[in-house]
């Protein structure tokens, strides 16, 4: 039992005899926390839009082919792209996500490479610590791998998935000492936190035309605005015998449908409802993980809008950064 306190006892005695120890007036230390390189990981010589055309546009020459949706290449040059971190996982809601975004503007708003996100994978449950929103980073793809998971480009590494298939998942925590680089410090008013709006009847249309369910515009920061289809009605149905069938699912305090009960969550442990659009010619996915703080509050049941990362798979899908990306304007 003695051994237990020896620590404490040897690091007392050491601050006592130490002019050194830190007093009221000292400054903490917080070296602790750059997980990131200490020095320059190289100069920025390609742009999202580069990346995503070479390794995300298609399956064909890439180095690991699962299906056309999941596909993903090892990256051997020195590949340095830049971008604000827009998304983190601050809420549990995009989990081991960061979602980096950058605007060019000497190249014209009307061409893609003006303005571009991708997925940035990291293996921790906590990076909005050492990854505020606002903070521009480097990253050297030299080592990692680039591609996509369910058509949504990302950089990180291979994973095996829990039915044995490889996918694109994150990358290593300990790579980001060499492979990502701080570019000064988080800065709220950079014009890539300016999510693109999608709420009116222009976006609408924008989101039902084919031609942008394409690696180009997927993911991005953007902004929709409807009502959630399953805030009324019951996703369970009683038989004439008293039976039930169908999904029950757990309510507020208040008997009000919640965004994520856990009863309904699928095997990526998320919950979708399904966004009705102002116009009603079209609809996007809502999704949210179960048991975080989003997933209990209750669905609005008038028109609101929702800002998160936006991606596309078989339909639109937009997910929250954290419930303040819920508003009624």
């Amino acid at each position: 039992m003695k051994l237990k306190f020896f620590p404490y006892i040897a690091a007392a005695v050491l601050c006592l005899a130490t002019a050194s120890c830190m007093d009221d007036h000292d400054e903490p230390d917080t070296s602790n926390l750059l997980v990131t390189s200490s020095t320059s990981i190289g100069e920025v010589n390609a742009t999202i839009l580069d990346v995503k055309e070479k390794y995300c546009a298609s399956s064909t020459g890439a180095g690991f082919v699962r299906n056309t949706s999941n596909f993903y290449t090892k990256v051997e040059e020195d590949i340095i792209i830049e971008g604000v971190v827009v998304a983190n996982d601050i809420s549990g809601n995009l989990y081991q996500t960061l979602l980096l975004r950058n605007i060019n503007d000497t190249i014209s708003a009307d061409d893609p490479a003006h303005d571009q996100c991708i997925v940035l994978g990291v293996k921790n449950t906590a990076l909005y610590p050492y990854f505020a929103i606002g903070q521009r980073i480097k990253v050297n793809l030299k080592g990692l791998y680039a591609g996509v998971y369910s058509k949504v480009p990302r950089i990180g590494q291979p994973t095996l998935s829990s039915y044995g298939n490889l996918n694109l998942g994150p990358m290593l925590f300990e790579n980001l000492s060499t492979n990502v680089e701080l570019v000064g410090t988080p800065d709220t008013s950079v014009p890539e936190l300016t999510p693109i709006d999608l709420s009116d009847s222009d976006g609408d249309a924008w989101l039902r035309a084919s031609a942008n369910k394409t690696y180009q515009y997927t993911p991005m920061l953007a902004t929709v605005r409807g009502t959630i289809e399953e805030v009324t009605g019951s996703n369970a149905t009683a038989l004439e015998t008293g039976e039930v069938t169908g999904d029950t699912e757990s309510v507020s305090a208040n008997g009000k449908k919640i965004f994520a009960p856990y009863e309904l969550h699928d095997d990526g442990y998320g919950v979708d409802r399904t966004i009705n659009l102002q116009s009603n010619n079209s609809s996007v996915s809502l999704r949210t993980s179960t048991k975080i703080e989003i997933s209990y509050m209750e669905l609005p049941e008038d028109v609101r809008s929702y800002t998160g990362m936006l991606t596309y798979y078989s339909n639109w899908q937009v997910q929250l950064r954290t419930a303040d990306d819920i508003s009624e304007n």
